[in-house]
């Protein structure tokens, strides 16, 4: 996890939540971000990936200063950047 501490991550869930933000630190449970967007996907018509592009092509924008991701939760997580734009 080393690689993603301090970088702009997208973490997807089992649920129609996925948060982008900056990884800060963990501990057992949780994921802790930064200056993150927790966005419920099921409110809008894009899917995951149509919102990920668009969050890559215009920037993140925050509606969280700091968070926590309960683990459990988590199905991936990957560098925003990593993010392929088709």
């Amino acid at each position: 996890m080393k690689d993603y501490k301090n970088n702009k991550v997208v973490i997807d869930t089992s649920t129609n939540w996925i948060y982008i933000g900056t990884l800060v630190d963990e501990d057992d449970t949780y994921f802790i971000l930064e200056d993150a967007d927790a966005f419920d996907i099921s409110e809008v018509s894009l899917s995951k990936h149509e919102y990920l592009m668009r969050v890559k092509k215009d920037g993140v924008a925050p509606n969280r200063k700091k968070m926590k991701v309960l683990k459990s939760k988590v199905v991936g997580i990957t560098l925003l950047e990593d993010i392929i734009e088709k």
